[in-house]
């Protein structure tokens, strides 16, 4: 793992019981795997398909220690970039190497103090630093993961890119991986007693559906994507309350 304070790993095992996949199901999967590889060859250092078992890398940044003071914050994207996984950060730079706007509308909401660099990867490592320390805000603990663990390309020009990617990858298993994903988000301590965002609307959905507890959205692009309707939707949102919660599923 190339930072194991944020990177993680998962292996699903797509024969046993759960997944079931069958022989030809599984050669698709090769082929769309080995398509994302020969856009992107970092992608082989991070994902692996041998004898129907899958391994993967991912990345959240959930600080292990909270200030109790602080309200928590959990920002639920819908799945990383490979980019994301390799850098061992979340939207660690724009295609041209500028700063990603996302960070701009969190400093807009006051959600997270403006971290800057002339140097990304200097940036990328000290907003990494101040998130897992919980030392983005004076207000606020900031935690950032997504929906889906999978990472796939981040550019729309791409195959497979973004969660939609995730969705056709997995077709014949999506329910399985929607409920592993959901049972990971929940099992994590950092989601009980914060204020619980989701930035796509329709993965928002099925995790409703599933748990009976219902984030509030806020899309970090297009209509509605500012930091100051971030900033409003926080000082009008509840915190959720999942150690009350079950997992039934």
């Amino acid at each position: 793992m190339r930072f194991n304070t944020c990177n993680y790993s998962v292996v699903i095992d797509l024969q046993s019981v759960e997944f079931c996949l069958h022989q030809n199901q599984i050669v698709a999967l090769e082929r769309a795997l080995a398509q994302i590889g020969s856009v992107d060859p970092t992608f082989a250092e991070i994902c692996a398909l041998k004898n129907g078992v899958l391994r993967y890398e991912s990345i959240a940044l959930l600080p292990p220690m909270t200030n109790v003071k602080k309200q928590k914050v959990l920002l639920v994207l819908g799945n990383p970039s490979i980019s994301s996984v390799t850098s061992g950060m979340i939207f660690y730079a724009r295609r041209d190497g500028g700063r990603h706007g996302f960070w701009t509308k969190l400093a807009r909401a006051h959600l997270m103090t403006p971290v800057a660099d002339d140097n990304r990867r200097r940036e990328s490592d000290n907003r990494r630093t101040k998130l897992l320390d919980d030392d983005v805000s004076p207000h606020y603990s900031l935690g950032i993961t997504t929906f889906y663990s999978f990472p796939t390309p981040g550019s729309d020009d791409q195959p497979y890119c973004g969660s939609a990617g995730v969705e056709k990858i997995f077709e014949p298993v999506l329910k399985q991986i929607r409920l592993m994903e959901i049972r990971r988000l929940l099992r994590h301590p950092f989601i009980d007693g914060s204020i619980l965002i989701f930035t796509r609307k329709s993965l928002l959905k099925h995790f409703y559906k599933t748990t009976g507890i219902k984030p509030v959205h806020w899309p970090i692009r297009g209509e509605d994507s500012s930091g100051e309707e971030l900033a409003r939707i926080l000082s009008e949102s509840n915190k959720v309350i999942t150690s009350a919660t079950p997992l039934l599923f």
